[in-house]
């Protein structure tokens, strides 16, 4: 071997520790990254959870001051005696909605086989016949 082929050789061998310390730092550096990022999506996801959370709780709070309005409403109706009640009060829910919503008409059409005079009566049927199976 001459000194110049030993040379190249050292040279090389440099060249690829070198490279290979490099790649090693930037093994590190993703890894960094890569936890950096991880740790980042386990806080977006407890920020999910959090909102979540949150609608939930608030929905139950509307439902629960729903309740609450309610009984209230029924404690003021056992308070107070018959004669000073107003009609507003007395009203159960179900009359209240009904009022607030426009009333409509039912319309029930009969049709000419069906009418009250066409239908057979009982006595005007033909008994029927047992059947025996065996």
């Amino acid at each position: 071997m001459s000194p110049t082929e030993a040379e190249e050789l050292q040279r090389k061998k440099t060249d690829l520790e070198n490279e290979l310390k490099s790649m090693e730092e930037k093994e590190r550096t993703l890894n960094e990254k890569i936890k950096a990022l991880e740790e980042q999506w386990a806080v977006q996801e407890e920020r999910w959870e959090v909102q979540a959370l949150e609608e939930k709780v608030k929905a139950k709070r509307g439902a629960i001051d729903q309740l609450e309005a309610r009984i209230n409403k029924l404690e003021e109706k056992l308070k107070t005696p018959p004669h000073e009640v107003s009609d507003e009060v007395l009203k159960p829910p179900e009359q209240e909605a009904k009022e607030e919503a426009p009333e409509q008409e039912e319309i029930v059409v009969m049709e000419p086989d069906m009418a009250p005079e066409n239908v057979p009566k009982p006595e005007q049927e033909e008994p029927k016949k047992k059947r025996r199976f065996f």
